[in-house]
């Protein structure tokens, strides 16, 4: 017969396992691992895009001649390695019809911004690598995250190539620097891996079970209008390479005019018609420019709409996009002013990329419109 229990009756556990559930603390270490992964590639992918404008704006990017994965990592260890590489870019257009008079000491200074971009580059493939094989191999990825980051890092392969795509188009000869749209081709897709790797951050920031909730409450509309603004943020970010591209941030340094006129003269006279597109700085100042107003006026209704949104984080992600876009337009006509000086100019940069992770952060809060916690 089982024998009776009292209802409190004192439990021995002396012979159970007391140790207590990890599972949870096992998670958090898991996020936290992730979020220094991801953290450390947006910092150095930013930094990479900061040295990339400085050295296309110091027209560093040609002092390189070779595309070497490997054996590149090592610059020129003597005089005579250094005369080697000189000689390799003596036999390019740039050298030929612009460069001419450079020395040896100016022709370390553009080599070395190259090869430090290059380098930067190797080091965050390297890091994207070490730390998706590591979290991988750990089983620390989230489900269904392993096919995004593994395809950041297809991405970032993907944009080694573009990137000697776009050098090797100044050292064939026919034209004196590279082409400009592969430039803004480059640029675009460094940008889209920032999202990427962004957005990664926003998502794993947040309680899961909140995001997957919170979708039940999203405006379409709403990610629908942002999603548009977004693409037309990228137009603006190829169009910015493409002024930097040709260097016409140099010219029409008066605003709101351009050389005295609304519209440019010169607008279309290059021919064929297509190439004013790319290389005529009338039209391409002009459209970077207009499309500016455009994304202005976009940010300021948008933010007009939002500041009454119950949604807290949307409020604030609105106010943040708000005063980036003022910052951002201020330091744009400021540059054009001063004919963009390289401080200016990079700092113009800086600022597009706080743009993009302010608009981001703001598309992924009404993407997930989480609501605060009381």
């Amino acid at each position: 017969m089982t024998k009776n229990r009292k209802l409190f009756e004192e439990v021995d556990n002396s012979s159970k396992n007391t140790q207590p559930v990890t599972v949870e603390n096992s998670w958090d270490e898991k996020k936290s691992w992730l979020s220094i992964w991801l953290w450390t590639l947006l910092v150095s992918l930013i930094s990479l895009i900061l040295v990339g404008g400085w050295t296309r704006l110091t027209d560093s990017g040609l002092s390189i001649v070779e595309w070497k994965p490997i054996t590149g990592m090592i610059p020129p260890l003597d005089a005579q390695g250094w005369l080697s590489e000189f000689e390799k870019y003596k036999s390019i257009p740039e050298f030929e019809l612009v460069n001419f008079a450079i020395t040896m000491q100016e022709f370390k200074f553009i080599y070395w911004w190259e090869w430090g971009h290059r380098q930067l580059a190797r080091f965050i493939g390297f890091v994207w690598l070490v730390g998706f094989l590591t979290l991988w191999i750990r089983n620390q990825i989230p489900e269904r995250w392993t096919f995004y980051f593994l395809a950041m890092g297809l991405l970032g392969a993907l944009q080694a190539f573009l990137g000697w795509w776009m050098v090797s188009s100044g050292l064939d000869g026919q034209v004196v620097d590279v082409f400009s749209y592969r430039l803004a081709i480059h640029l675009t897709m460094a940008f889209i891996i920032l999202a990427l790797i962004f957005w990664a951050i926003l998502f794993h920031s947040e309680n899961s079970v909140a995001l997957f909730e919170s979708r039940r409450y999203r405006n379409k509309l709403s990610v629908n209008i942002l999603f548009a603004l977004g693409v037309l943020c990228y137009l603006q970010l190829a169009l910015g390479a493409l002024v930097a591209g040709i260097d016409a941030g140099r010219g029409y340094n008066d605003w709101p005019l351009m050389n005295g006129n609304w519209v440019p003269d010169d607008l279309l006279d290059y021919k064929p018609f297509i190439i004013n597109f790319f290389e005529n700085p009338g039209l391409v100042q002009f459209n970077h420019r207009l499309t500016a107003y455009i994304l202005f006026v976009l940010v300021c209704i948008i933010w007009w709409i939002n500041r009454k949104s119950s949604y807290v984080k949307i409020r604030v992600a609105s106010n943040y996009l708000m005063i980036i876009v003022f910052v951002q337009m201020f330091i744009g006509v400021v540059t054009v002013l001063y004919s963009a000086p390289l401080p200016l100019a990079s700092l113009h940069q800086f600022t597009a990329i706080l743009f993009i992770l302010a608009f981001i952060n703001l598309f992924f809060r009404t993407y997930y419109p989480v609501s605060q916690k009381i």
